[in-house]
């Protein structure tokens, strides 16, 4: 209850990575990161993530295109996301379409946010598919 249900972290990745442990990796059904943590901590995040998280709100946390690829890893395996938001985060086609793979096997995600990146055609089309 203290901690309604969401994570807001200001501190990065690892701080995340921390709370997910802390509370068995199943506690927290919304993850709301809005501080810069790059290509390089998305590992860190993606690898913390509980699979009965719903919600996945990662605004401008500059994850670019391998950090997209990572997250479409999850992706492929979620039953329970549903929201993605990745807007501005510096993703590329490659990027989009890692996470249009993701999308083939995935039966749970209803809303997908990707605006503000770098996506060009072919990422676009991966998508579109």
């Amino acid at each position: 209850a203290a901690l309604a249900a969401v994570v807001k972290a200001e501190n990065g990745a690892a701080l995340v990575a921390a709370g997910f442990e802390a509370l068995g990796r199943s506690a927290l059904p919304r993850l709301s990161l809005t501080s810069a943590i790059g290509e390089v901590h998305a590992h860190t995040l993606v690898r913390s993530l509980p699979s009965s998280v719903v919600e996945v709100l990662l605004p401008g946390v500059e994850i670019g295109d391998e950090g997209a690829m990572l997250v479409g890893t999850f992706l492929s395996s979620s039953k329970a996301l549903t929201t993605l938001d990745l807007n501005g985060n510096k993703i590329g086609d490659s990027g989009a379409l890692g996470l249009a793979k993701a999308l083939e096997v995935n039966g749970s995600l209803t809303t997908l946010a990707l605006w503000g990146n770098q996506i060009g055609d072919s990422g676009a089309l991966g998508l579109a598919k």
